[in-house]
């Protein structure tokens, strides 16, 4: 999502130069100019250290889904990978007629914040708020760069998804469904999410059974949710639906999360055998043959490391596997 200018210059004096040794560290790169999708890898590397691990891939820097980018009039990618940390750095070199940009998916090391609507929340600054060894949207309990707390699942934003009751999008940051058109009640779930504060209610007549179209298309709703943030989280071999919205729900305390009902008409099922990274699962639990997590038609597929580095074009964040629009 970030750039790095020093690893750019980096990588263009190894194409011109070839490999350079310092203190008895090597790296060899490998480039591939015949086709932008298809990297040739090293077959060996020198000692290195204070890498950091991130996913392998190349994609465009311009676009989620990897288009073709403006005026270009080459591309060329250029992968390098450095031993001792087992490290695999990833670096999109591209090429127009005018000058040279060397753009940085998350090979740089650095985590890059991310704002919600111009401000920064804990999910988004770079920092591990609480201290489990995962930054940002490493951490399995943060929903998006629109979440204030990265111990529970719930939001932490003031005024957020806060009616005891009423449900709009959870995962726009705001409550009120003026802007997505989703609505639901707690009062309509036999699970009775809404525990003492928003009870079940068998006779109460606001349940719609279908969702505005805008809602169903515009609100971001992760592999194994619904709209309203009832989602589906495997723990130690078990799976419970849960209600995001609960304050005391965390991936340790599962047990303790309020159970839901999932709304039919805007839910986003997960399919692990087909590569589908559920919410709240880790990357490393899909099936062997999956080659990283598979993505809606559109989107682009991408990796996280534990210090919240991702590989997602620049206006874009890596949530369940797939590059997701920053909202503004």
């Amino acid at each position: 999502m970030g750039s790095s200018r020093t690893a750019g210059l980096a990588l263009l004096f190894v194409l011109a130069c070839g490999p350079v040794e310092e203190g008895g560290g090597e790296t060899n790169a490998a480039t591939s100019t015949t086709d932008p999708s298809t990297t040739s890898s090293p077959t060996s590397a020198g000692p290195s250290s204070g890498s950091t691990t991130t996913g392998s891939g190349s994609s465009d820097a311009s676009s989620p889904t990897g288009g073709e980018t403006g005026a270009s009039a080459s591309t060329t990618t250029v992968t390098a990978t450095t031993s001792g940390a087992l490290t695999s750095t990833t670096d999109a070199l591209t090429t127009t007629d005018a000058s040279t940009t060397t753009t940085t998916q998350g090979g740089g090391g650095e985590c890059v914040q991310t704002e919600c609507k111009g401000k920064l929340y804990a999910c988004g600054d770079c920092q591990d708020n609480d201290d489990d060894g995962l930054v940002d949207q490493a951490d399995p309990e943060c929903i998006g760069p629109c979440d204030d707390d990265e111990s529970s699942f719930a939001t932490g934003l003031p005024g957020d998804n806060m009616d005891a009751c009423k449900q709009d999008c959870f995962f726009d940051g705001n409550s009120g469904a003026g802007d997505d058109k989703c609505e639901w009640n707690l009062k309509c779930d036999p699970e009775n999410p809404g525990g003492d504060d928003c009870p079940y209610d068998p006779d109460f007549s606001n349940c719609p059974e279908m969702q505005n179209e805008q809602c169903v298309m515009n609100c971001q709703v992760p592999n194994g949710c619904d709209c309203f943030g009832c989602c589906s989280v495997e723990s130690d071999g078990m799976t419970y639906d849960i209600y995001l919205g609960d304050p005391d729900c965390s991936l340790a305390m599962i047990e303790q999360c309020q159970p839901c009902t999932k709304n039919d008409d805007c839910d986003d099922d997960c399919v692990p055998e087909l590569c589908e990274l559920c919410f709240g699962q880790d990357p490393d639990d899909l099936p062997p043959e999956c080659d990283g997590a598979e993505c809606d038609e559109g989107k682009q597929s991408c990796t996280v490391d534990n210090e919240g580095v991702d590989d997602c074009p620049e206006g874009y964040f890596c949530f369940v596997g797939c590059c997701e629009v920053i909202i503004e």
